[in-house]
């Protein structure tokens, strides 16, 4: 009897959207629906993205440029590892749902770098691996701010609000231009968290029954 290939759901946002939250709600429901499920996070705790990770937490400094290039980098690993990489767990028949990918990349460097350029170091990681689809958490830029105060001690390198407000902007420019390539999936942050998880559900579910297919 042959396996099939688990799905890969990406959850994409501006910082302090939700997507922890709603990423944990979710995996319970797939679980709950007897898929083994697999949670992970881009940058990764690989070698590469906790480096990220110390540069977005201001304990490295480094030119945007330079981060959009590891970025990529982390992301292959993330893909191509031959331990654990996504690629393997998805073969596997594990469906994988991840905390950002390439989108993220996209509108997150595209402020300081060209987007062209973005998409270029990306189109590898692009070609490998394509999700079934992007869930986006759309929050306004001021309510994910007070989240994220209340929540940590300390914010990150993009959490403010001129590069979140730029962010969302380039999602939503990023949308248009994949709208017919790409399966995106724009939910309203701002309601309660058990409605955005039932939102979630009724959009995904499908991959989840008999046939797969959403």
């Amino acid at each position: 009897m042959s396996i099939s290939k688990g799905h890969f759901i990406v959850f994409e946002g501006i910082d302090g959207s939700g997507k922890t939250t709603q990423i944990n709600l979710l995996k319970k429901h797939i679980e709950a629906n007897n898929f083994i499920c697999h949670e992970t996070k881009e940058p990764t705790d690989g070698v590469v993205g906790s480096l990220l990770r110390q540069c977005l937490a201001g304990k490295v400094q480094m030119d945007e440029t330079a981060l959009a290039a590891l970025f990529a980098a982390d992301r292959l690993d993330h893909i191509l590892n031959d331990k654990d990489g996504l690629i393997k767990k998805l073969e596997k028949g594990i469906s994988v749902i991840s905390d950002r990918y390439i989108l993220s990349t996209y509108a997150y460097q595209s402020v300081k770098v060209p987007l062209k350029w973005v998409m270029d170091l990306n189109s590898m990681a692009a070609g490998k691996l394509r999700p079934d689809c992007h869930i986006f958490i759309d929050i306004d830029p001021d309510i994910a701010l007070n989240r994220i105060a209340k929540g940590r001690e300390s914010t990150e390198l993009f959490e403010n609000k001129k590069r979140l407000t730029e962010v969302r902007n380039r999602y939503f420019d990023l949308f248009k231009q994949f709208k017919d390539t790409e399966n995106i999936i724009i939910v309203d942050g701002m309601q309660r968290i058990e409605k955005v998880s039932d939102d979630i559900w009724k959009k995904v579910s499908g991959y989840f029954t008999t046939g797969g297919e959403t």
